[in-house]
């Protein structure tokens, strides 16, 4: 663990206010495919919704003067999620594919993080590339179970163009803290090399993470680059015209919700005052092109920091329609008050309700 002084500006106390109940009930997929009732979900404890978690809770760290907390299994994750956006073709066979796991127990008995885990390895056999598990699941000296359990689920709905789940259950029985080790920070960066061989996007986008990646590692050792980490984001724009997310948590944002890249955006057209104007007269102006180091992501565009997945529950010959979600669903406020950290989550509703009309999250998080 390492913790660095990254801006001269004062410490705040967090004041948003914990969300009652599940982060998933704010989610718009959660009304939309008619779920209600919650089966399983772990407890967060206190933590505020948010439809990504990760770059929310770092805007809101950054805005409002908070330090950040952060693990290498939220980076990790993170780009997991947004590569289950970008679909490669990762399987042998032609279609969709129903994978089964059997277990003993009731829909509110079973442990559904369990079979998520069983589901991940059945897919191996029918992988082209069968180590896509173990370069994709969290193995960090952070690494809890809980982790291990998120990233199923995101390799699961990653996969979910070529697979269908079913369960089937039978009666019985102002500082950045980075946890982990400099191992795990550097686990990370060794797994972009794979990550780039998913054709010339994915190589776009792992050029664009690799020097992320390296400041990552140089803090973990103890070299800290302060600028760096005062660039983590960044609001252009606004007033009649859009606002952009900028900085380099935009590189966490580079595929929307469809799949669909929206990373090459690095120019805007800004006003600027004429170099050789009267420094009083600020209508004096032309407009310039303005080039960034990242890519610039309409804050109406930030992707969610979460995937789903259809899962069929067959309940000892009772048969539920079910959504897992996994991913960055919410971040925490620490026990100090004044520090945020991505909080990763996983759930099971089942879809017993009425779905609801699209409409935007009603928290506009």
């Amino acid at each position: 663990m390492v913790t660095f002084a990254v801006s001269s500006v004062e410490r705040k106390f967090c004041k948003a206010a914990p969300t009652d109940g599940q982060p998933i009930t704010t989610l718009k997929e959660f009304a939309k495919e008619g779920c209600k009732d919650i089966v399983q979900a772990p407890d967060l404890g206190s933590v505020v919704a948010s439809q990504s978690g990760f770059v929310r809770g770092v805007i809101e760290a950054y805005n409002k003067h908070h330090d950040l907390v952060l693990r290498p299994d939220d980076i990790w994750l993170a780009i997991l999620i947004q590569f289950g956006f970008f679909r490669a073709s990762l399987v042998k066979h032609e279609g969709k594919k129903e994978l089964v796991v059997y277990d003993i127990g009731t829909l509110y008995s079973v442990d559904f993080g369990a079979l998520s885990k069983q589901m991940v390895d059945k897919m191996d056999e029918h992988l082209v590339d069968p180590s896509i598990k173990h370069w994709v699941l969290p193995s960090f000296s952070t690494t809890t179970d809980h982790d291990v359990i998120v990233g199923s689920v995101v390799l699961m709905a990653t996969m979910k163009k070529y697979f269908s789940y079913k369960f089937c259950l039978k009666c019985g029985i102002p500082h950045v803290t980075l946890l982990g080790t400099v191992d795990d920070w550097q686990d990370i960066r060794r797994r972009l090399d794979k990550l780039a061989k998913y054709g010339e996007r994915m190589q776009q986008w792992t050029a664009m993470l690799a020097p992320i990646l390296d400041q990552f590692v140089a803090a973990a050792k103890g070299q800290a680059d302060v600028a760096f980490w005062d660039r983590i984001c960044s609001r252009k724009g606004g007033g009649s015209g859009p606002s952009y997310l900028n900085g380099w948590i935009s590189v966490f944002c580079v595929f929307n919700d469809e799949g669909q890249w929206q990373g090459d955006k690095m120019t805007r057209n800004v006003l600027q005052q004429r170099p050789d104007a009267n420094p009083d007269d600020w209508f004096d102006v032309v407009e310039t092109e303005v080039t960034y180091d990242y890519p610039l992501v309409d804050m109406q565009d930030i992707p969610p920091g979460y995937l789903t997945v259809d899962v069929t529950i067959d309940d000892n010959g009772t048969e539920y329609k079910a959504l897992m979600f996994a991913g960055h669903m919410a971040y925490s406020v620490g026990d100090d008050k004044a520090s945020i950290a991505p909080s990763l989550s996983w759930a099971l509703a089942l879809k017993n309700g009425e779905p609801a009309p699209e409409e935007t999250n009603p928290f506009g998080l």
